[in-house]
């Protein structure tokens, strides 16, 4: 009785078995349909981002992949369809993730070149506003001197003219002239006559003598 229940069990689960192949084989069917349309559409992501250096690369290895993956789904072979477009996800998600890890460099790069490039801008300014204030400092410099020297010649001038209008004022003025005369008494030497008798001395009589002096006062 217990053989009979046991073949009776294994009989049941054999057309169980022979009954569900059709459904599993149809699920894998559309399973492998379903990881060739995900692995597609991952490429086709992939390829939008229209990535650089290693990215291009994966990129043919994915879609080397996903072709695979449709030959044997079209041959059949559900397993291998189904492997193959896993493979070409796995790789798309890889190069996705470099291309984006790249662009994320590309970006901050762009960012620190731009930064420095206004750090640079900035530091160029200044160095042309510090230009220009020295140019101001020894443009003011010079205004000074030249003020000093047009100060100095204006004091000059106007010496030279208070000099020039005091000229002719003086040649201007009638001349005076005051005479001044001195009388002045000499004394004249005495007169000898010699005589034979008589011995006569003559006193020196005074001469006056007189002066004149002339004196030019301009006034």
């Amino acid at each position: 009785m217990r053989n009979v229940l046991m073949i009776h069990a294994a009989t049941l689960a054999a057309l169980s078995m022979l009954s569900a192949s059709p459904a599993a084989a149809e699920g894998k069917g559309d399973r492998a349909k379903a990881a060739v349309a995900e692995a597609q559409g991952k490429i086709d992501a992939l390829n939008a981002m229209d990535a650089r250096g290693e990215v291009p690369r994966m990129s043919a290895d994915a879609m080397a992949a996903l072709r695979s993956a449709q030959d044997q789904l079209r041959a059949g072979h559900k397993d291998a369809a189904i492997e193959a477009a896993h493979s070409a996800s796995h790789i798309a998600d890889t190069a996705i993730g470099v291309a984006q890890r790249e662009r994320r460099e590309s970006n901050a790069a762009a960012q620190a070149d731009a930064a420095m490039a206004a750090q640079a801008q900035v530091a160029g300014a200044r160095d042309q506003a510090a230009a220009a204030q020295d140019q101001a400092a020894d443009a003011q410099q010079r205004a000074d001197a030249a003020n000093a020297r047009a100060a100095s010649a204006e004091q000059a001038a106007s010496a030279a003219a208070a000099d020039a209008a005091a000229a002719r004022a003086s040649a201007q003025q009638p001349a005076t002239s005051v005479t001044t005369e001195t009388t002045r008494t000499a004394a004249v030497a005495p007169r000898v006559v010699h005589r034979t008798v008589h011995r006569t001395v003559h006193r020196a009589r005074p001469a006056v003598v007189t002066e004149k002096t002339t004196t030019t006062i301009n006034r």
